[in-house]
């Protein structure tokens, strides 16, 4: 059975499931900004330490990017609004989170699963199954395994940062497979685009000692930052 379409900005317990600092952002930052200005309850668990995104630089060791990264998006949620939100840093690995079954993956599982017991959410939020990054696929497995060990069945919405750019054939949703929910972030773009610039080591050269480091190409940002933002929902 086809499930009814569902309202976003209808939902007043969300939970959000980021797998780096700045992917609630770029993925959903404008719904966030939306649902925290009418008042619902967003909750956001960053999964990774966005540790790996300089690895050469000598005068940021992962440590101190770290704690850069985790500082990035409390601004980045003050930004959007969401200053005063519940928010949950796992602290995983980036680029390497454990693997599934061993006991690091089921203490974060059960970290996850502790978070959706206390909100009850009535919306999910959660990268896209099939987005072509490993901690992406990884983050959305968690999270399902997560509600499903809280005993919850929330409405989830996927999103996609890196197909569009990145993504294979396969990594597409399937004919029928999915329905697109597109939810109009005008409101919230200024507020978005603020957000994005508060990851100032994903969008700057305030790290200029690794030529070779991961940065947010314009494109990219420009691809996601217009003013809506697209979700899917996949049918059963």
């Amino acid at each position: 059975m086809i499930p009814a379409v569902i309202d976003p900005l209808a939902a007043r317990r969300v939970l959000v499931v980021a797998p780096h600092p700045d992917d609630e952002t770029l993925g959903c930052g404008g719904l966030i900004a939306r649902l925290v200005a009418v008042g619902s309850v967003v909750h956001t668990v960053f999964l990774t330490d966005g540790g790996a995104s300089h690895r050469a630089s000598r005068t940021w060791p992962r440590p101190r990017l770290a704690a850069l990264r985790e500082h990035e998006a409390i601004e980045a949620l003050t930004a959007l609004g969401a200053g005063d939100s519940p928010r949950t840093f796992l602290r995983l690995n980036d680029a390497a989170m454990p693997m599934s079954g061993s006991a690091a993956w089921i203490a974060a599982r059960d970290m996850i699963a502790g978070v959706a017991a206390a909100l009850m959410p009535d919306l999910a939020i959660l990268p896209w199954r099939r987005d072509p990054h490993c901690d992406h696929r990884d983050g959305w497995h968690l999270a399902r395994e997560a509600l499903r060990q809280a005993d919850l069945d929330p409405p989830i919405l996927e999103y996609a940062i890196w197909l569009d750019e990145l993504g294979a054939p396969e990594d597409f949703p399937l004919a029928g497979e999915v329905q697109a929910i597109h939810v109009d972030i005008g409101v919230a773009a200024e507020a978005k685009r603020a957000a994005l610039a508060a990851h100032r080591s994903q969008t700057t050269d305030l790290i200029d000692d690794d030529p070779a480091a991961f940065r947010l190409r314009p494109a990219t940002i420009e691809r996601l930052t217009g003013g809506t933002e697209r979700f899917w929902r996949v049918t059963p």
